[in-house]
């Protein structure tokens, strides 16, 4: 099988903005431990507030100095991005 033309184009444009929604986040937002390429948008965040407005973490203790769970900021239409993390 070949992959057709348009579904490369698409692969390839979702590459540049996977790495550019990247590149933002790292220059802008600790993101330590996040799954940036798997980030999704929800209507409301889970978690407790943190001490940025429109921050939340609901986060899990694995064991001594590990965690694992979910992070949202407030986005310009009050929906929420949600990474899950591990650290």
């Amino acid at each position: 099988m070949i992959i057709p033309r348009e579904i490369r184009e698409k692969i390839e444009q979702r590459n540049q903005l996977d790495e550019e929604i990247a590149d933002w986040f790292q220059e802008n937002v600790d993101v330590d431990g996040c799954d940036i390429k798997n980030a999704y948008v929800v209507d409301e965040p889970k978690g407790e507030e943190q001490i940025e407005e429109g921050e939340y973490c609901k986060q899990t203790i694995l064991g001594e100095d590990w965690y694992i769970g979910q992070y949202y900021w407030k986005m310009d239409n009050g929906k929420y991005l949600c990474m899950d993390f591990e650290i």
